[in-house]
């Protein structure tokens, strides 16, 4: 009777070892894959910050570079660049998704960039102009001037999907607008319609386009416009790019510093250039004389508009170093 038993808890646990490893391979092989979603987001997440921290140390490393190129021409190719990249940076930081799509731009392009005005800074350390030399350097230029339709070609690129949504938005609307008798076609200026008349006013199109400049307010008491300066107050007109706005602020807050703290031995005259004036002011510095003259300059350059700051400083401290240079 116990061998019996025995042979029947035997072939019990045969069968269900059987069966139980073709149940385990059946739902091994039909189950649906599940991805640690967590995990994955968490190394996206970090893959893309990583790549939008290099692309913005790249941004920075080639904005210094620009603004210490001596090369104006390179410094002026750069700038067109930048306003490109800096719109492209903008567009990830609202968008970090597309941060991927930008591999290109970010690891290619910039990172070419950068390598470039690098060996550009080494070559004018070394003061040569052999004519290999600036036969490189011409080259330099050149490749970054390609460089730049580079640059807006990824930007179009990161940009597809937006471009591709509009097209087929535009489509819709312009099929639904001509099944409703609605003609979206171009008119062209002058041109006849089906009866005979002139579509558009060609008189019109010889009047100059109005525009009503815009107003601009400025604090009770500040200084008007002296005559013969540019007027601000249309944003066209301005002396210098809106973008560099800040750079300018900058400048005016550190000369406005220096000639109140330490202008009585002359330091906002040595930052400004002028190194004679600077002199003077050291030499009469044991006096209360040039204390108190940079404390009124000091207090003028900081309640400065802007612009007028821009024309009576940098301007012609610019025009000064060219002068120089020639």
């Amino acid at each position: 009777m116990d061998e019996l038993l025995n042979y029947l808890i035997v072939i019990l646990m045969t069968t269900g070892v059987i069966f139980g490893g073709k149940a385990l391979w059946d739902w091994k092989k039909n189950r649906t894959p599940r991805l640690d979603l967590k995990e994955l987001e968490a190394e996206r997440a970090q893959y893309l910050q990583e790549n939008f921290d290099k692309a913005i140390a790249d941004y920075n490393f080639l904005e210094e570079a620009r603004e210490n190129l001596s090369d104006r021409e390179l410094s002026a190719q750069l700038k067109l660049m930048q306003r490109t990249a800096k719109n492209l940076l903008n567009h990830l930081e609202k968008n970090p998704e597309r941060i991927a799509l930008a591999y290109k731009f970010i690891d290619y392009y910039q990172d070419r960039a950068v390598k470039i005005v690098k060996q550009y800074q080494e070559l004018e350390e070394t003061h040569l102009s052999t004519d290999r030399v600036l036969e490189l350097k011409a080259r330099m230029k050149q490749t970054l001037a390609a460089l730049d339709d580079a640059y807006q070609d990824q930007f179009e690129h990161i940009l597809n999907d937006q471009i591709i949504s509009a097209d087929a938005e535009l489509t819709v609307m312009e099929q639904q607008l001509n099944a409703e008798g609605i003609s979206t076609k171009t008119i062209e200026v002058g041109k006849l319609d089906e009866y005979g008349n002139v579509r558009i006013d060609t008189d019109l199109l010889d009047r100059p386009i109005e525009r009503e400049p815009q107003r601009k307010f400025f604090p009770q008491g500040m200084q008007k416009r002296r005559r013969g300066e540019v007027d601000a107050s249309t944003p066209d007109l301005l002396p210098f790019p809106e973008e560099d706005r800040p750079q300018i602020v900058q400048t005016k807050l550190i000369q406005s510093a220096l000639a109140i703290f330490l202008g009585s031995f002359g330091a906002h005259k040595f930052y400004q250039g002028k190194t004679f004036q600077g002199i003077i002011y050291f030499l009469l510095s044991w006096t209360t004389l040039p204390m108190w003259v940079s404390l009124v300059e000091g207090i003028r350059y900081l309640f400065m508009p802007v612009e007028d700051f821009y024309n009576q400083y940098i301007k012609k401290r610019d025009k000064t170093r060219d002068k120089r240079r020639r």
